[in-house]
């Protein structure tokens, strides 16, 4: 009997990279897509390829990655945000309601969705930016079928040629003993791409349908957590300065400051516990030590 079929579209990026080179759904057959330069693979934008490029591949299950990250980029160029965002998700939606059996989708969004004081459910949705505003939307899109949409951050050492993690460049900034600054004011609460690839098998394996927050237990400032990191590490962290990101130039859009979440009810749907993110830190730690 032929393996089940798993496709990643945005296997190029942090978090495809990571699924792709590690057995996380044993006994299924795992493809990537790495966007239209590579051969063979589809105009993700193009309904037209799109479909095509799905109908060659049948694939039982599809884990979308595929997404414009970059915030000011979106906010510059709004229709940028929409087709990578919104209409990839559309044409892939639309070629799964053509099919005669079930397809997965596992849809991945972000915890930018959320602003204002954290743990955010997932009713409490608050659009600041053009980011959200199109990932919310590329959810709507996903919505329109029995699919998982999740809700997170991560982060971990990159195994992605074209892509560094936020803890690669703090590792970086750490051994030069690059002057920089982390922000005290910007709450999160990621897990390790290890640990979301686990979930997002988990979420495969079990076959769930909704909207879930997805991300560790509590959560940090940005600044606690690169305090943590260094101090995971036994790396000086003087040449570290807190700051507030309402005070720093660089920032040209807005961002929400506060994006913890409420994992309570992905927990209740899988029966599992996540880590705690200072559990999540020293377990990524480990793979910059290795």
């Amino acid at each position: 009997m032929a393996n089940k079929k798993i496709l990643v579209l945005g296997a190029g990026g942090l978090l495809g990279s990571e699924f792709l080179n590690n057995e996380y759904l044993p006994g299924w057959d795992i493809i990537g897509h790495f966007g239209r330069a590579k051969e063979k693979n589809a105009d993700l934008n193009d309904c037209t390829q799109t479909l095509h490029y799905l109908d060659n591949l049948k694939p039982n299950a599809i884990i979308n990655l595929v997404g414009l990250t970059n915030v000011d980029r979106c906010e510059e160029h709004p229709n940028e945000a929409f087709l990578g965002n919104v209409k990839v998700v559309e044409n892939i939606v639309n070629w799964i309601k053509k099919q005669d059996k079930k397809v997965q989708l596992v849809h991945i969004s972000t915890d930018q969705v959320y602003d204002g004081k954290g743990l955010h459910t997932e009713e409490n949705v608050t659009l600041k930016n053009y980011y959200a505003f199109s990932k919310y939307a590329g959810e709507l899109a996903a919505a329109s079928i029995d699919s998982a949409i999740l809700r997170t951050n991560f982060f971990g050492k990159s195994s992605s040629e074209r892509r560094s993690s936020f803890t690669d460049w703090l590792y970086k900034a750490l051994v030069n003993e690059e002057k920089i600054q982390v922000f005290e004011d910007v709450f999160f609460s990621p897990l390790s791409m290890s640990s979301l690839c686990e979930m997002i098998a988990l979420v495969i394996e079990k076959n769930i349908v909704g909207a879930y927050n997805l991300g560790s237990q509590k959560g940090l400032s940005k600044a606690d957590f690169a305090y943590e990191f260094a101090k995971a590490l036994d790396l000086n962290s003087s040449n570290m300065t807190r700051a507030e990101v309402s005070n720093v130039s660089f920032v040209k859009t807005y961002r929400p400051k506060d994006m913890r979440l409420d994992v309570s009810k992905f927990e209740d749907a899988l029966g599992i516990t996540l880590p705690y993110l200072d559990q999540e830190i020293l377990k990524v730690s480990r793979e910059y030590i290795q």
